[in-house]
């Protein structure tokens, strides 16, 4: 084994009177010894793993005694977890770009971990803690705990419990896993050396398949989603609608909702960098607005802000999570029935939703400027028209279409 990958020992007489002279200059600074620990752990953990850097060696580096980096950390896997951070999981900004359309998840995963793992710095220690896991038990155990933490636990909530959910996460962690030792690690070909956008429109579309997601997601196969989307036609399906055909002279399909979704993917985008500016996505924003319009005390259980908002369960929870962290909101648990749970803003979030509503209004209002006040009058009423035509063809109607009149029964049924 390397021997940079053991536990080396420190001898304090060995530290020379340049850290001592930093150290006390810094004695009445706890903010800039926690800095200078943590990137003397960063630097350290990545030159030599995460078992051959000692606590001892990291604060001689830092220029502070051992005691201190304790009493900041705790251990030396708190003072790791520190220094890797949360920004190599199911990142923020994954769960934002899913929060309203989870069947963007494969190319928000894709996307994410090719960003950060092109722009890694030299002294990141996450690649020290891979090669260390490979052959020291405690480094491979601190590597699951974080994957644990940072991948399997949101992906789990994301992607919802099934039977199959075990296969999924098992899938989507060994190929993204597959992905970092090939590319960045070992520095394998071709994996090294193809061109980022090519392989996260490929990552994603694996992703896709490993998830379950609905359709393709890369660029190419972008085009016939709104056809793929829909499912396979059954063969048993039975009749429709006697008008369900196409009618004479009307555009194709495709080239109605084409557009719907390019707008709507635009709209969502045009709608995120709005809301950025306030330090929220748009899926918080919108679990505050839902609360903000509910009226004084701006509050609704958890049931209500899921009727109205695009969010599954599972990312409503994740939202509602990091707004109490933030103090945007609080839970409240119904003084009779302790299975109800309610979310009611804070001051502080009723002032945030107050000045994010009206920054999305502002945004809404240029974004159709284009069109004059009949045509925006035209657009929503087509809109309406739209749908009821959709109701319309939900399952509960198809049912009733499909289903054989009195008049068509044979004799005696």
């Amino acid at each position: 084994m390397n021997d940079c990958f053991h536990e080396r020992s420190f001898n304090l007489s060995d530290v020379d009177s340049e850290p001592v002279r930093s150290r006390r200059g810094r004695a009445h600074d706890p903010e800039g010894n926690r800095r200078a620990v943590l990137d003397a752990a960063r630097r350290l953990f990545s030159a030599h793993g995460y078992a051959g850097a000692g606590i001892r060696a990291i604060a001689a580096e830092a220029g502070v005694t051992p005691g201190l980096v304790m009493a900041y950390f705790g251990t030396k896997d708190g003072l790791f977890l520190e220094a890797v951070g949360a920004g190599t999981g199911v990142t923020g900004a994954v769960l934002d770009a899913v929060a309203n359309d989870p069947d963007q998840l494969p190319r928000a995963l894709a996307h994410a971990y090719l960003e950060r793992w092109d722009r890694l710095p030299d002294q990141d220690p996450w690649p020290a803690l891979i090669r260390s896991a490979l052959s020291h038990p405690p480094s491979a155990e601190l590597f699951r705990g974080i994957l644990d933490q940072q991948v399997s636990e949101p992906l789990v909530r994301l992607i919802g419990e099934s039977a199959r959910s075990d296969v999924r996460l098992a899938m989507v962690r060994s190929i993204l896993f597959g992905v970092i030792m090939e590319r960045y690690m070992f520095a394998h070909e071709p994996a090294r050396s193809v061109p980022t956008e090519r392989l996260e429109a490929a990552l994603a579309d694996v992703l896709a398949t490993a998830v379950g997601a609905r359709g393709a997601t890369s660029e190419a196969g972008s085009a016939g989603s709104a056809r793929a989307d829909a499912g396979p036609v059954r063969a048993d399906a039975g009749p429709v609608r006697a008008d369900a055909g196409p009618t004479v002279g009307a555009p194709a399909p495709e080239e109605l909702f084409g557009p719907l979704q390019a707008c709507l993917q635009r709209y969502r985008a045009l709608t995120g960098a709005v809301v950025k500016d306030f330090g929220i996505g748009v899926a918080a924003s919108e679990v505050l607005d839902a609360l903000r319009r509910a009226g004084a005390p701006y509050r609704r259980t958890m049931g209500e802000v899921a009727g109205v908002v695009s969010l599954s369960q599972g990312g409503l929870t994740m939202q509602a999570d990091r707004l109490a962290e933030s103090g945007l909101i609080e839970r409240e648990r119904d003084g009779r029935d302790r299975r109800i749970v309610r979310l009611r803003l804070t001051p502080a979030g009723l002032d945030l939703a107050a000045r994010v509503a009206d920054a999305r209004a502002a945004g809404e209002r240029e974004m159709l400027a284009g069109l004059g006040a009949a045509e925006q009058a035209r657009l929503r009423d087509l809109l309406a028209l739209l749908g009821r035509s959709l109701d319309e063809a939900g399952p509960e109607h198809a049912e009733q279409r499909t289903r054989p009149t009195d008049a068509a029964q044979p004799e005696g049924a």
